[in-house]
């Protein structure tokens, strides 16, 4: 297993709350998993902020965790949009998370939330 050093801000991502998530697709109210990210020197987002009662956080996603995968999907290359795509969808719905935290990788399914 790799080990990711501690992760360092390289360029800090905008609240997903703030980064266009929101209105509908379809009908569907889209929501996202309400938290802060920055990338990571050591590959992957580094979890900044979890708001109280937001989705990563009710999931067990907590400050300083490293997100390696979005659906199976690899981060270190992804770009940000396609990042907000994938973490952004349908309230309700959920995305899975593979996540490096204190020397293990864990996975986490977080259900969307509408922002507000």
């Amino acid at each position: 297993m790799k080990r990711y050093p501690r992760p360092a801000v390289v360029w800090l991502v905008a609240s997903l709350a703030l980064a266009g998530c929101g209105g509908s697709s379809r009908g569907q109210l889209i929501g996202g998993i309400h938290a802060r990210l920055a990338y990571s020197e050591g590959g992957g987002l580094r979890v900044v902020d979890t708001p109280l009662g937001g989705a990563a956080s009710l999931a067990g996603l907590q400050t300083d965790d490293v997100i390696l995968s979005i659906n199976g999907e690899s981060v270190r290359e992804m770009p940000y949009p396609e990042i907000v795509e994938h973490l952004r969808g349908p309230v309700g719905s959920s995305v899975q998370l593979e996540v490096f935290r204190k020397g293990e990788v864990k996975t986490f399914i977080v259900m969307r939330q509408a922002y507000r």
